[in-house]
């Protein structure tokens, strides 16, 4: 009896023990998979990096984003003198309203005079309640009270009739003069922006290609001593004299140039008037073959994109671009040459 006790609670135990070990052999195994499915999701994730490109292929890249800013900076100055004539046109038209609408009071207050006599004399009952507008389309919206009045005075109404004409014509044109300066103004700002990007890129790479960026704080000026005489010679000297200077779009000096702004400066500094646009200047200068190119000549690049003013022996003094310095530099080795202008 006691064996038989004895036996089944072995047999108990062993139920227990077998049953305990299934259980840790389940939790291992679970913790086995959990740790297996956390590997994976924690593998890193293989990225394929983009192949460095060459210094060859970094400077090709440069080289266009210099000729792409060459034209976003003859774009700029071509809407910023566009800009100047719309204002001009806006501040003309101002004064001629302002002018017009003197005029408007003086004959305002006549007709007002011409209006009390009448009414006096019984000409008109109702001509007194308009003169007091000083908007001259209400008087234009009533015109036909002036039938009212005595034939004598029709002259002079007339007159005041185009005098009124007169000003809400010069208000509309100054209206929109406005809205042109307005939206060039808009325009520019834009192009500005992206100027801006461009700069920010092309400091960038030229920062990855272990160049530097020349502040322009180094010395500055110079004096020309080639063969050049009269004009011309004149005009280099005042390049010459603008060495070391900072590039900027849209600047025509005294402390800093963009390329046309340099040339036009230089050529006025000799009394000659060759504009202010890249493309204005190649048009306001005679053509001149490369073979035969003069200092002083202006030597033009990238589309009508950049200009610079020819020295001789192959090279010429320019502006280059944002983050460079007024200098002198290979003819050839610039970039896609277009063509020579003789002031």
């Amino acid at each position: 009896m006691a064996n038989d006790l004895i036996g089944e609670r072995a047999q108990e135990r062993d139920r227990r023990g077998g049953s305990a070990t299934r259980g840790v052999s389940r939790r291992l195994a679970a913790v086995a998979c959990l740790t297996v499915t956390v590997s994976l999701a924690s593998a890193p994730v293989v990225a394929h990096a983009e192949p460095k490109p060459t210094r060859a292929q970094a400077q090709k890249k440069l080289d266009k984003l210099n000729d792409q800013m060459d034209q976003k900076v003859e774009q700029y100055n071509q809407n910023m003198e566009k800009l100047k004539v719309a204002k001009k046109k806006l501040d003309a038209a101002t004064k001629a309203s302002k002018q017009e609408q003197a005029t408007f009071e003086e004959q305002r207050s006549a007709i007002a005079k011409m209006a009390a006599a009448a009414y006096k004399n019984g000409d008109s009952t109702d001509v007194t309640g308009f003169v007091g507008s000083n908007d001259p389309q209400a008087i234009l919206d009533q015109a036909a009270v002036f039938s009212h009045l005595s034939q004598e005075r029709s002259s002079q109404l007339t007159q005041f009739l185009a005098t009124a004409q007169r000003l809400r014509r010069e208000q509309a044109q100054a209206k929109t003069s406005y809205n042109e300066v307005k939206s060039k103004q808009d325009d520019l700002k834009k192009q500005k922006r992206e100027l801006d990007k461009q700069v920010a890129k092309q400091k960038a790479l030229v920062r990855r290609l272990g160049g530097g960026t020349p502040s322009g704080s180094g010395p500055t000026g110079g004096s020309y001593n080639g063969p050049a005489s009269g004009s011309a010679r004149v005009a280099l000297n005042f390049a010459f004299a603008q060495k070391g200077k900072p590039y900027e779009y849209g600047a025509t000096g005294p402390n800093t140039y963009d390329c046309s702004g340099l040339t036009m400066k230089a050529w006025a500094a000799a009394g000659v008037n060759i504009t202010r646009t890249t493309n204005s200047q190649f048009a306001a200068t005679k053509r001149v073959d490369k073979a035969d190119l003069q200092p002083g000549d202006l030597v033009f690049f990238s589309g009508l994109g950049h200009v610079g003013m020819y020295i001789g022996n192959g090279q010429m003094i320019h502006a280059p671009h944002t983050g460079d310095v007024v200098k002198i530099s290979s003819v050839d080795g610039h970039g896609s040459y277009y063509g020579a202008g003789r002031p």
